[in-house]
């Protein structure tokens, strides 16, 4: 029985397809951010207001009609709420946004259900919110340098589906020729996990020292790092007998040339750091080898064809969808995505702004990927490298060899308490009935 306002239903959630038809409800993702001072509700609650009156598509819902799902306008306020608490996204305590923004001290998290946005989506939300408080807070018009304001005016590039198009290939492109890839190393100690509780080992690294060394050996910080891990696992376990391999998600946006959207525009690179004849390259040949790898996974044309392969399926499922319940008995689109040996998410930096270091620590959190892997998020801010270690069982043992693999190459790693954190179900579902 329908609870809430009518929800003016919008366009086919195309992109959302791999999260929406999942048979279980996933885990909320989150943003923390830690503040100098203590957050003034009243003005956060004025800055998420300016935030969506430049973005209106970010306080939409998502309904199913007759097996499909859709975007959908909802007439309910979206609030800034006063609480210690991540909150259960997309149902009647957030009403029935698939965002949200809470604070409590000086803490600020900003939530979302991964079928609504993505990482790159939910930055754009939260790098809007933040800029329009310190605005009011200090009373002064920063420079916005990209983040997207209310000065500005809505496009409607801003919320296109990268799923609904199909992109132009060169006359006589071909997919590479699949090669079967022997199964990669899992770590013994990630079984799958029923719990709730993600643990986290955090490193910090001087940004400067990261990128000399980066430089250095010629490669990217996401590829420096994942060999830095793969060291650290095989000086856990010598014994290994397949390739360690990792994961990087990546943003295709320029590649498809939709670079304003927030719906979920990612691919994913796969990289083996063990178990291949690069095994015998000194580390700078090796890290060169796999950035090379990298770009040719990185191909623009490739990464349209995968999108235009996986749009078709998208559509084909929405458009013959009948029923919803049947649907969720179907596979979900993630079947044959591998995340072992681990992941691990480059995320980079917000935009450069003044009122930037009164923001003291930006923290990713996530269910690690199949609950039985790791997964790191890589995150730089002021001047520093935090680079955060998640999984769902006890792992001190490889917080200690990844820490010897950074002193290894003479990088002064600061290794940080341990601890952990958990994350509530999303209640996306309860906003389903029209």
């Amino acid at each position: 029985m329908k609870t809430h306002p009518e929800f003016k239903k919008k366009e086919l959630a195309l992109s959302s397809t791999p999260y929406v038809y999942l048979p279980v409800d996933i885990p909320v993702y989150t943003v923390k951010v830690s503040h100098r001072e203590a957050i003034n509700g009243e003005l956060l609650q004025q800055a998420l207001e300016r935030t969506l009156k430049r973005m209106p598509y970010l306080r939409d819902t998502l309904v199913e009609d007759h097996g499909a799902v859709w975007y959908a306008e909802t007439p309910l306020p979206m609030e800034a709420a006063h609480t210690d608490q991540i909150r259960r996204v997309g149902g009647s305590e957030t009403n029935y946004h698939m965002l949200d923004l809470t604070w409590d001290g000086n803490v600020t998290c900003f939530s979302m259900f991964h079928g609504f946005c993505d990482g790159q989506g939910i930055n754009t939300f939260l790098e809007s919110v933040l800029y329009h408080y310190y605005c009011l807070k200090d009373q002064k018009e920063y420079e916005a340098n990209g983040i997207r304001t209310d000065k500005g005016e809505m496009t409607e590039a801003e919320f296109s589906d990268p799923f609904g198009h199909t992109y132009e290939l060169p006359e006589g492109f071909a997919m590479p020729e699949k090669r079967e890839m022997p199964a990669p190393y899992h770590i013994p100690e990630c079984s799958y996990e029923t719990g709730e509780k993600v643990n986290v080992l955090g490193f910090r690294l001087k940004s400067d020292e990261l990128m000399a060394f980066v430089h250095e050996n010629k490669t990217s910080p996401s590829i420096a790092l994942a060999m830095l891990m793969g060291e650290a696992i095989l000086r856990v376990h010598p014994e290994a007998d397949a390739p360690v391999v990792t994961n990087i998600p990546v943003s295709v946006r320029r590649m498809l040339g939709c670079e304003e959207t927030f719906k979920n525009c990612s691919s994913r690179i796969v990289l083996p750091l063990s178990g291949t004849p690069m095994d015998a390259m000194p580390f700078a040949e090796k890290a060169a080898a796999l950035r090379g790898m990298l770009k040719q996974q990185m191909d623009p044309n490739l990464q349209r064809a995968v999108v235009n392969r996986l749009g078709g399926m998208y559509q084909k499922r929405m458009n013959e969808a009948v029923s919803y319940e049947e649907e969720i008995k179907k596979p979900a689109g993630f079947i044959g995505a591998s995340h072992d040996t681990f992941y691990l998410d480059y995320i980079g930096s917000m935009h450069p702004t003044d009122y930037l270091e009164q923001i003291t620590e930006v923290r990713f959190l996530c269910l690690p990927a199949g609950r039985n892997t790791m997964h790191l998020n890589v995150i730089e801010h002021n001047g520093i490298f935090s680079i955060e270690c998640l999984s769902m069982s006890e792992e001190s043992a490889y917080g200690e060899a990844f820490e010897e693999a950074f002193r290894a190459h003479d990088l002064g790693v600061q290794t940080e308490p341990a601890s952990h954190f958990s994350l509530p179900r999303s209640a996306w579902r309860e906003s389903l009935a029209l």
